[in-house]
């Protein structure tokens, strides 16, 4: 995988760099696993190495990247991003919406949703549109925002506007399953 596939990824992702908990060595490629959440790629996804975060940072840091269609014009990521979290959900969705519209002046949130993941877990689901410096094409994320009473946790799907709808982007990142971190787990 191309370094510039991940930076562009991480990039779009607008993601700073925590290490909660220990993700296991999945024997899907596809999966990433961790005491309090489980996400599987689609299949034709491939995984992307992600170098590990900062122990001692309580700021958000990628644990996990998938690509599909890595370096064509359609090509899609999606960033896992974990940071420590003790507040609500509405408050880890009121920070997250703040820091978009601060890191860009063209972050325009098309959708803002309160639900819940298919295991019933509550979330946001966000879609948000910001224009790429590096390119002439607007960027698009669809994500998932939820916390385990431990962390607050970001699955994004970015890829470039208009590649995908709403509901298929929902498809892509359904098997996010996340429950309440184990509070006897200290990582």
């Amino acid at each position: 995988m191309k370094l510039r596939t991940y930076a562009l990824a991480i990039a779009l992702a607008g993601i700073p760099s925590v290490s909660m908990g220990t993700p296991a060595l999945a024997d899907d490629p596809l999966s990433y696993d961790d005491p309090g959440m489980h996400f599987k790629a689609p299949d034709g996804w491939t995984r992307v190495d992600v170098p590990p975060g900062d122990p001692n940072s309580s700021d958000a840091h990628p644990v996990a990247a998938f690509t599909f269609h890595a370096g064509r014009p359609d090509q899609r990521s999606i960033v896992i991003s974990i940071q420590s979290f003790d507040g609500g959900l509405e408050e880890f969705e009121h920070t997250h919406e703040s820091d978009m519209r601060s890191a860009s002046d063209s972050a325009f949130i098309e959708e803002h949703t309160k639900t819940a993941l298919e295991n019933g877990m509550p979330a946001y689901f966000f879609r948000v549109r910001t224009g790429d410096p590096s390119s002439s094409r607007d960027v698009e994320r669809n994500e998932y925002l939820v916390i385990d009473t431990k962390r607050g946790i970001d699955v994004a799907l970015i890829g470039a506007v208009g590649d995908l709808s709403a509901k298929d982007a929902k498809a892509i990142l359904s098997s996010l399953y996340v429950v309440v971190y184990p509070r006897t787990r200290t990582n």
